[in-house]
């Protein structure tokens, strides 16, 4: 990359509470919000405080998280032309709720409220797709189109139709959602909206903007050629390489859904990009690795934004979020897992995946800005 690139705003929705902040002191303080539904014969993890018609609850929710994104970045008074300011914006499935066409009006919705009058951008990438609108992002601004963009995603996923297809799949969890456990049996729907603003490092530090940290590499790809069930963890194994090169993650923020395949293949995917960069050799420690489904759910499309925000603010905090509901794992690669409490340790750098159904993958590598 010919540019580097700055995290200046955060905006989050999720099960555990509206606003970034909000969601994150529940999760460190070891709060889920993940629910057995007796109606529904399952565990999920619902968004509280939106109770309105299915049709609008994506946009309310998007609109939230976009908001405080851009705000938090303090777009309005940052000089930038309006249209400089860009928009990527994804939704990892077809929604339910759009009349007789494939169209999405959320992006457009979404940039007339805003008032962005820079290059829109759609992804859709399955679990995947809020971790590619980033990657798209940074894209607009290599190549000069935009000098930041509001990147996101926001989706209603706990739906009937969804529920059933998982269930029929097997990977709904019976017994509660835990990932790398011995015990894990699948993972639970969540929902909820995640927005990040990228921008230019240089332009940011110029403006005099709040850096919350570097992107300092992104990958993404295919990683198995089978749509349901992961076989092989050299593609994940191949993004993770891409993301982060030879450096070596004080924490990696995992998909780790929960489901047996999942967690075993991408922990020794992790595991294998640490040996080949050599961390005994080189005197440095293992990263601490958790999953954050167990307090969220499995949000789909938005868990890759979830995670990668959750990346960030332990790096700005120093501060590991749990992996809930774990006892002892059998999966033997010897990662540092960090059970059910927080972990107050030095985070200059984080690693976040995101392995989706149908074989799409991504990584994002996020580091502490030095002093300019």
């Amino acid at each position: 990359m010919k540019t580097r690139f700055a995290v200046t705003g955060l905006g989050l929705v999720s099960p555990l509470g509206t606003g970034v902040e909000k969601s994150w002191q529940r999760l460190i303080n070891g709060e889920s919000a993940v629910r057995y539904e007796i109606k529904n014969e399952a565990f999920l993890a619902r968004t509280e405080g939106f109770d309105m018609p299915e049709n609008i609850r994506q946009f309310a929710m998007g609109f939230l998280a976009a908001y405080e994104a851009s705000a938090n970045a303090g777009l309005a008074t940052s000089n930038y032309e309006k249209n400089r300011i860009g928009l990527s914006c994804g939704e990892s499935k077809p929604n339910l709720f759009h009349k007789n066409d494939f169209s999405n009006p959320f992006p457009e919705q979404l940039k007339n409220i805003l008032k962005i009058e820079g290059q829109i951008s759609c992804v859709s990438a399955a679990c995947a797709t809020g971790m590619l609108t980033v990657i798209k992002g940074c894209s607009l601004i290599e190549n000069d189109i935009c000098d930041v963009v509001i990147c996101g995603i926001s989706e209603t996923s706990i739906h009937p139709l969804y529920i059933s297809a998982f269930k029929n799949m097997g990977v709904l969890s019976k017994k509660g959602c835990k990932p790398f456990d011995n015990g894990r049996d699948g993972f639970a729907i969540g929902e909820g909206a995640g927005f990040i603003v990228i921008e230019d490092l240089k332009k940011a530090v110029l403006r005099g903007a709040k850096i919350y940290c570097e992107l300092g590499g992104f990958a993404s790809g295919i990683y198995t050629n089978d749509t349901i069930n992961i076989n092989s963890s050299n593609g994940m194994y191949n993004i993770i390489k891409n993301a982060a090169g030879t450096e070596i993650p004080d924490f990696v923020h995992t998909h780790g859904t929960g489901t047996k395949l999942n967690d075993y293949y991408e922990s020794e995917a992790i595991e294998r990009q640490l040996r080949i960069t050599n961390y005994e050799l080189r005197n440095e420690g293992m990263p601490f690795v958790s999953s954050t489904k167990a307090a969220t759910g499995h949000m789909l499309g938005v868990s890759g934004m979830t995670g990668a925000i959750f990346s960030i603010l332990a790096v700005r905090d120093n501060i590991v979020p749990p992996t809930l509901n774990f006892k002892e794992t059998d999966i033997p690669f010897g990662l540092k897992y960090v059970k059910n409490n927080k972990q107050a340790v030095p985070v200059n750098s984080a690693l976040s995946l995101s392995f989706g159904f149908g074989g799409q993958g991504a990584a994002l590598f996020f580091k502490r800005t030095p002093s300019f």
